[in-house]
C-alpha cells in the first residue's frame, strides 16, 4: 500500500508564487521599459522641435539683419540692438528674457566696432570691406521644459564699389576688344561675356564672379563668336596672371568645351555639365574657383552671390526702388521721405548745385533746404555785379543792331501758343539757380550769389581761369564768335564783358553728342535713306547739349580760402574731403503716364523721358516708331531694351518741348516737325549746326555738366582737396555726383607728368581720391572743340563736324585721367538684319566702350586709372551705343588700369557707394533637456 507525500500541496503553492512573481517582475519591467521609451521619445521630440525652433529664429535673425543694412547703409548700435524687441512667433516656441538679441561689437564710446579688413568667407572672401562683427544668440523653449540655444556670429561687410577694378549691375560684356590688361576684381550681377579679338589678348590678374552666367559662344546681341579668339587669360591663384604668369590659365576654344563658358550657348541656353569642374577645380583643368558663376541663383551655379547697393529693392516696376535713386536729388519739401534718401549722393554731398525752369524755384528746395530764398537766382537777362570790377550779364538775344550788326541767326523762342515772341530781346540762358554748401555747423547755406560774384563766363575755350572771368566756378557761356574765325575781334563783335551792351556779346556753352544725336551709325557712301550720312552741317535736335561748365581749378581756390570769402567754411571731415551733386532739371517735363507712388505733375523724375531711340522696325533710318522694342531677357526677367528706368512702358514725353530756341525748317519750326505725329515724337529732326544749334538756347531736357581745369603739373595741384591733410599725412578727396550726364574735357587729376603711367612702382605723385557718379561719363580729350574754331584755315569741333569723326574732324590727343567712374550704359538687344547696323548694333559696347567717346582718336592714347563701374541703365543719355563706321568716335589706344589705391579705406573717394554682405563666421549651440 503506497504512502501519501506530505506537505506536496504546499510545494504547489510556493511553486505558483515564485511563478506569479516572477510573471509580475516581467510586466513591470515590460512596464518601466515602455514607459521609459515613451520617456526618450518625447526628450527627442521636444529636442528636436526647440532645436528646429532655434535654427529657424537664428536663420530669421540673419535675414532680418541684411534687411536693415538694406535699408538702412550705416545703422546705429542701437539700432541693431533694438532689433531684438521683435521676436518672430513660431508655434510652440518661446523666447525667454533676454533670448533673442543682437549684439553689435561696440567702441567705449558706443559706436559700432568697423575694422577694414578682408572678408573672410563666402564669394567674396579676399576683397577688402568696412567689416561690423554682431553676435546673434536665441533661446528657443517648448513647453515641457527643453530649451536650445544657439549662438552665430555674422560679419556684415560694407564693400566699396570702387574697391572692383570692374563692375556691372548688368550683363558686362569683353568682345572683340583691342588688348586689354587690368588688374582688379571684376564681377557682374549679370551675365559675363569672355571674348577678346583675334590676335590680342585679354588679361585678369584677380577673380571674376558673374551672378548670372559665363557665356563664351554669342556676343551681346545674340551675334554668333566671330573674330573673337583672342587668348582671354583667368588666373588659377593670387598673382597668377602678373608678371611671369606663375599660375595662369587661358581658356579654351574648343566648340566641344562650349569655349569654356557656364552655358552651351546664349544666356537662356542650357547649362554646360563641365563648367563644375572647369570653374571651381585644381589647376591646370581648372580655375580653383577663381572664376565662378551664380546661374541667378539656380542650380548649377558655383557660388556667385548678387551684390546690390543698400536701398535696392525688385527690379523694374513703379514699386521697385532702383540703383540709379542713388543720383536723383532728395525729395522736395513737403514730400515724403524715401528709404533711399540716406544713400543719395545729394543726401551726403556738402554742395549742391541745382538748376530747374525759373518758375520752379521751389524744387530746388529739397528736404534739408535751410530757408534762405534770397539765394534762389533767376538766370533769365541777370545782371551781376562780378568781383568789383564792373557788371556782366547774362546771355541775351536781341532783333537790335549790336556793334552795327543784327544777328539774324539768333532765333526767338516760342511761346505756348506755338508762335514766336514778339520781345525785342530774350535770354538765352534761362532757369533758377541754387547753390548751397554744408558748413560745419551741420546747415545749409546758400552761396548762390557769391558764386555769380565771381563770374560765369570765359572766353572762346575753357578754362575759365585764364579767361574774361578767371575765378569764375560755374560758367553758363562763352564769348560769341559770330562768324567763327577763332577770335571775337571781326566786324560785329566784341569782347567786351561789362555794360549793358555786353548781354548780347555771349553764346550759351552748347555742344553736339553724336551718339544722343545720331540714330544711327552713319555708313559712308550711302545715301541717308538707305543709312549714309544726313545733310552736311545739320545735327539732330536730339543731340545739341547745353553744357554748364564747373572750373575745378576755382572750385578748389574757393575751398582753400583764395577766392570768395566762405569756402573754407564748407565741412570736409565728414566725408573725407568734398562731395558736390548737381542736378539740372530744366526743360524737364512731367511724366503725364506717372502712377502712385513714382512721382506725380508737377513733380519731376530726374530723367529726359524719351525712351523711343532703337526702332528697328523702320531699318536703318531709325525713325521713332512710338512702340516699345521686343523684351529681352535681362538677368533672368523680360523687359523692353527700350525701356531704361524700368518702368513698364514706353516715355515719349520728353521729346515734346524741343527746339523751342531753334528756328523755322521747311515751312515750319523744327518743334512742329517734331510733334508732327504726337503719338511717335521725332526729336531726331535736323538743324543747321553753326548758325542754329550752337548759339541758340536749349529748350529741352538736354543739359549736361562738363568738368573743366582738373589737371595737375608738379607746380601745383588742381583737383580740390582738402585744406589740412589727414593724421596719416593723405589728403581729402573730391566726388562729384551728377543725375545728369557728365563731359570731362581734358586732363583730369593727372597728367603726362604722373610718372606712373609708365612705371607702375613710380612714387605717386599728390593727387586727389576723386571720382564721378553721374547718368554717363563722356571723356574728351585736350584738343576737344565744342565748336567749330578754324585750324590751318580749316574748322573742326561738334558743330563743324557733327556726323563725321573722321580724317581729324573732331581730333583728339592724348590724355590723363586718375578718377574713379561709376554711370549707366544701354541694355543690349539683338542685332538686326537690315543692312550697315554694324555688327555690335544692340550692344552696349562692352568694357572697352563703357567710357563714352566723341572724338577721332586716331592712334592716340586715351590713359585711365581708377575703376569702372555701371551701376544702371542712363536715364537721360539714352541713345544707343554706335562706333566706328563714321560719325561717333574713332577709338583711342586704352591704356586702363586699376587704380590700386582704392583697396585701402584712405584712399577711397568721398561717398563711395558700398554693396552689403552678410556672412557667417562662427556658430554654436547647447542642449538643456528636461
Amino acid at each position: 500500500m503506497k504512502r501519501k507525500r506530505a506537505g506536496d500541496p504546499g510545494f504547489t503553492l510556493i511553486a505558483s508564487l515564485l511563478l506569479l512573481v516572477l510573471m509580475s517582475g516581467m510586466a513591470i519591467g515590460l512596464l518601466m521599459m515602455v514607459n521609459t521609451e515613451a520617456q526618450v521619445g518625447s526628450h527627442d521630440v521636444e529636442n528636436t522641435l526647440a532645436y528646429r525652433g532655434a535654427e529657424g529664429a537664428i536663420e530669421q535673425m540673419t535675414a532680418t539683419l541684411a534687411d536693415t543694412f538694406q535699408s538702412i547703409q550705416a545703422p546705429s548700435a542701437s539700432q541693431i540692438t533694438a532689433l531684438g524687441n521683435n521676436p518672430p512667433t513660431i508655434p510652440g516656441i518661446t523666447f525667454p528674457a533676454g533670448g533673442y538679441t543682437f549684439t553689435p561689437h561696440t567702441n567705449p564710446n558706443g559706436t559700432l566696432v568697423s575694422n577694414y579688413g578682408q572678408i573672410s568667407s563666402g564669394s567674396n572672401a579676399g576683397l577688402y570691406a568696412q567689416l561690423l562683427p554682431i553676435d546673434l544668440a536665441v533661446t528657443a523653449d517648448r513647453p515641457l521644459g527643453d530649451e536650445v540655444r544657439m549662438m552665430r556670429t555674422v560679419e556684415v561687410a560694407l564693400i566699396p564699389v570702387f574697391q572692383f577694378g570692374v563692375f556691372s549691375d548688368s550683363d558686362l560684356s569683353f568682345f572683340n576688344s583691342p588688348t586689354l590688361d587690368f588688374n582688379g576684381r571684376v564681377a557682374t550681377n549679370g551675365d559675363l561675356y569672355l571674348g577678346v579679338s583675334t590676335g590680342s589678348t585679354l588679361t585678369f590678374h584677380d577673380k571674376l564672379t558673374a551672378y548670372g552666367n559665363v557665356i563664351r559662344e554669342v556676343i551681346p546681341n545674340g551675334a554668333a563668336v566671330s573674330g573673337d579668339d583672342g587668348n582671354v587669360y583667368i588666373p588659377t591663384a593670387s598673382h597668377g596672371c602678373d608678371t611671369g604668369m606663375p599660375a595662369c590659365r587661358i581658356m579654351s576654344t574648343s566648340a566641344t568645351k562650349y569655349r569654356e563658358g557656364s552655358v552651351t550657348n546664349g544666356p537662356t541656353s542650357g547649362q554646360y555639365s563641365g563648367w563644375p569642374t572647369v570653374s571651381t577645380g585644381a589647376a591646370p583643368n581648372g580655375y580653383n574657383g577663381w572664376i565662378i558663376d551664380g546661374n541667378y541663383g539656380n542650380s548649377g551655379g558655383t557660388g556667385a552671390k548678387q551684390l546690390s547697393l543698400p536701398f535696392v529693392t525688385g527690379s523694374s516696376g513703379s514699386n521697385s526702388i532702383l540703383p540709379w535713386q542713388i543720383i536723383r536729388r532728395l525729395p522736395i519739401q513737403g514730400q515724403a521721405s524715401t528709404p533711399a534718401d540716406p544713400s543719395r549722393l545729394a543726401f551726403l554731398a556738402q554742395i549742391r548745385v541745382l538748376l530747374s525752369d525759373n518758375t520752379r524755384c521751389t524744387d530746388n528746395h529739397l528736404t534739408d533746404w535751410n530757408g534762405d530764398s534770397t539765394q534762389d537766382v533767376v538766370l533769365d537777362g541777370l545782371s551781376v555785379n562780378v568781383n568789383g570790377v564792373g557788371t556782366s550779364y547774362f546771355a541775351m538775344g536781341t532783333t537790335n543792331a549790336v556793334n552795327g550788326v543784327v544777328d539774324g541767326d539768333w532765333v526767338k523762342p516760342l511761346t505756348s501758343t506755338g508762335t514766336r515772341t514778339t520781345n525785342a530781346t530774350w535770354p538765352l540762358i534761362s532757369g533758377c539757380l541754387t547753390v548751397e554748401v554744408k558748413r560745419t555747423d551741420g546747415l545749409w547755406h546758400g552761396v548762390t550769389n557769391e558764386w555769380l560774384g565771381l563770374g560765369f563766363g570765359r572766353g572762346l575755350l575753357p578754362p575759365a581761369s585764364t579767361s574774361v572771368h578767371p575765378s569764375a566756378i560755374l560758367v553758363f557761356q562763352m564769348l560769341a564768335d559770330r562768324n567763327d574765325d577763332g577770335n571775337t575781334t571781326s566786324s560785329g563783335e566784341s569782347s567786351t564783358v561789362t555794360g549793358a551792351s555786353s548781354a548780347y556779346n555771349w553764346f550759351p556753352i552748347n555742344l553736339y553728342d553724336p551718339r544722343e544725336g545720331e540714330v544711327r551709325d552713319w555708313i559712308d557712301g550711302n545715301t541717308a535713306a538707305n543709312g549714309g550720312p544726313p545733310t552736311a552741317g545739320t545735327c539732330a535736335v536730339n543731340g545739341v547739349m547745353n553744357a554748364v561748365e564747373l572750373d575745378v581749378y576755382n572750385l578748389k581756390k574757393w575751398l582753400l580760402g583764395t577766392i570768395g570769402t566762405t569756402g573754407s567754411q564748407v565741412d570736409y571731415a565728414t566725408q573725407n574731403g568734398y562731395v558736390l551733386y548737381f542736378s539740372d532739371r530744366r526743360g524737364m517735363l512731367p511724366d503725364p503716364n506717372a502712377v502712385a507712388p513714382e512721382p506725380v505733375s508737377p513733380n519731376l523724375k530726374g530723367d529726359y523721358g524719351f525712351e523711343d531711340v532703337i526702332n528697328t522696325p523702320s531699318g536703318n533710318q531709325g525713325t521713332p516708331d512710338g512702340a516699345a522694342e521686343a523684351a529681352v531677357t535681362l538677368k533672368g526677367q523680360s523687359w523692353s531694351p527700350e525701356d531704361t528706368n524700368q518702368n513698364s512702358r514706353l516715355d515719349k514725353y520728353g521729346a515734346t518741348d524741343l527746339a523751342l530756341g531753334f528756328g523755322p525748317a521747311s515751312g515750319s519750326t523744327y518743334f512742329s516737325q517734331i510733334n508732327a505725329n504726337a503719338a511717335k515724337p521725332n526729336p531726331y529732326i535736323r538743324v543747321t549746326c553753326l548758325t542754329t544749334a550752337r548759339k541758340n538756347w536749349v529748350s529741352g531736357a538736354r543739359h549736361v555738366l562738363k568738368l573743366t581745369d582738373g589737371q595737375w603739373s608738379s607746380a601745383i595741384q588742381r583737383v580740390p582737396v582738402r585744406a589740412v591733410p589727414n593724421t596719416d599725412g593723405t589728403l581729402g578727396g573730391f566726388t562729384v555726383a551728377s543725375e545728369n550726364p557728365v563731359y570731362i574735357q581734358g586732363d583730369f587729376n593727372s597728367s603726362s607728368a604722373d610718372p606712373t603711367w609708365n612705371n607702375p612702382s613710380a612714387t605717386d605723385p599728390p593727387h586727389s581720391a576723386a571720382s564721378i557718379i553721374a547718368d554717363a561719363v563722356t571723356l574728351l580729350s585736350n584738343s576737344w572743340q565744342d565748336v567749330g574754331i578754324k585750324n590751318n584755315s580749316s574748322l573742326i569741333g561738334s558743330f563743324a563736324y557733327p556726323f563725321d569723326a573722321n580724317s581729324g574732324n573732331r581730333p583728339a590727343t592724348s590724355t590723363y585721367y586718375r578718377v574713379a567712374i561709376a554711370a549707366g550704359k544701354t541694355i543690349n538687344f539683338p542685332l538686326p538684319s537690315f543692312n550697315n547696323a554694324g555688327t555690335y548694333f544692340g550692344t552696349d559696347g562692352g568694357l572697352h566702350n563703357f567710357l563714352r567717346f566723341a572724338e577721332d582718336w586716331n592712334g592716340d592714347t586715351l590713359y585711365y586709372k581708377g575703376s569702372l563701374v555701371s551701376l544702371f541703365y542712363s536715364n537721360y543719355a539714352t541713345g544707343t551705343f554706335k562706333c566706328c563706321n563714321y560719325q561717333v568716335y574713332q577709338p583711342p589706344v586704352r591704356h586702363y588700369v586699376f587704380d590700386p589705391l582704392f583697396s585701402s579705406p584712405e584712399n577711397l573717394p568721398p561717398a563711395t557707394p558700398m554693396f552689403r554682405d552678410v556672412n557667417n563666421l562662427t556658430y554654436r549651440q547647447d542642449f538643456t533637456p528636461h
